[in-house]
């Protein structure tokens, strides 16, 4: 009985392992983006924090994307500027998103999440291409693994 309840959290495991969002990939593996005949990417579009002192506060919504993007985008900032200015943000939206005249935007290069740098600020910039797929992040790889350890020792 016991080796069929290891073996059963242990398939469980594999599963919520291998269906987690795409955004909490953080390897430079890059994934060619699904084509589009007629229907656009559909993206969440939000922000929600400060930009150099500015608080921007717009409510999560879906929105199709124009006819060339590729990515849903989710970018995610907190520093303090040279003049003082804090800034810790999120921005969602289609790939390029941007909150002119203070950030510009920085393009997708693939499905992931990667530090990028403009000057001496640092953006975590989260990329992915199918539908919504810039929601909040979903469970992450530590719950299985918490899951399966606590239900080995009590069947151990």
């Amino acid at each position: 009985m016991t080796t069929i309840a290891i073996t059963s959290l242990f398939l469980l495991s594999i599963f919520f392992l291998s269906s987690c969002n795409p955004l909490q990939n953080t390897s430079d593996v890059i994934e060619k983006p699904h084509k589009r005949l007629y229907n656009p990417l559909v993206c969440y579009v939000e922000t929600e924090g400060q930009l150099y002192g500015v608080e921007y506060h717009e409510n999560q919504r879906h929105e199709p994307c124009g006819p060339d993007v590729k990515y849903c985008q989710k970018v995610t900032a907190h520093f303090i500027a040279a003049g003082g200015e804090i800034t810790k943000i999120t921005m969602k939206g289609c790939d390029t998103v941007s909150l002119l005249p203070h950030f510009a935007g920085l393009e997708c290069k693939g499905n992931g999440c990667a530090e990028r740098s403009e000057g001496d600020e640092i953006y975590n910039v989260c990329c992915c291409n199918s539908e919504t797929c810039n929601s909040n992040f979903h469970l992450s790889l530590f719950i299985p693994s918490i899951f399966f350890l606590i239900t080995f020792f009590v069947f151990h």
